[in-house]
Formats: structure tokens, sequence, C-alpha cells
């Protein structure tokens, strides 16, 4: 989820990874359903815009496992967002999936 946790109205910059070899990533806006934003996340470009203070936009991370994949593989998918005012202003998620 992208939170602005400011005073001001602002953009927010979301880059995130991509596919690596046992697990594809895709990148959707909202908890369900939702436009696909792959290539925008994976590329940083795809931006937040006019997030009030206060206000969030949930954008979901799916990971896939191939088939033949490993137990024990792990994959970390790293999320970053920046703010479009200020670059200084960052955060970032990272989420962990292993293959059991």
């Amino acid at each position: 989820m992208i939170q602005n946790d400011g005073s001001a109205t602002d953009a927010f910059t979301v880059q995130g990874g991509g596919n690596s070899t046992g697990f594809t990533l895709k990148y959707f806006v909202g908890t369900s359903g939702g436009a696909d934003i792959t290539t925008a996340v994976t590329g940083g470009t795809y931006t937040v815009s006019n997030l009030a203070p206060g206000a969030n936009q949930v954008i979901r991370a799916v990971v896939t496992v191939v088939r033949g994949t490993a137990v024990g593989v792990v994959k970390d998918c790293l999320v970053t967002s920046t703010s479009v005012a200020d670059a200084a202003k960052r955060d970032a998620v990272k989420a962990r999936v292993t293959v059991k």
C-alpha cells in the first residue's frame, strides 16, 4: 500500500523487482482484480498521482512459483515508493516467498 503520510497532496513513483528463475511476479492495482501494472512497476515508471494527505492506494504483488522449482528456493520481492515532490522521502517493503 502506498500511503501519503505528508501534509500536502503528492505523487509517488513505485518500483519493484520482476521475474527470476523459478518465479513470475506481477503487480496489480487494488486488493483484487485491478489493472495489471507490472511493466510500469518493474520499469520504475508507475506513478500514484494526486494522493491526498492520509490517503492510500493498494498495490498487490502476485508471486507464482514455476513448476519444478526446488523446495527451499527463496524469492525476495522489494518494492520502493518515492515522493515526486521530495526524492529524499522514500519507503520500502520486502516480501519473501519460500518454496515448500
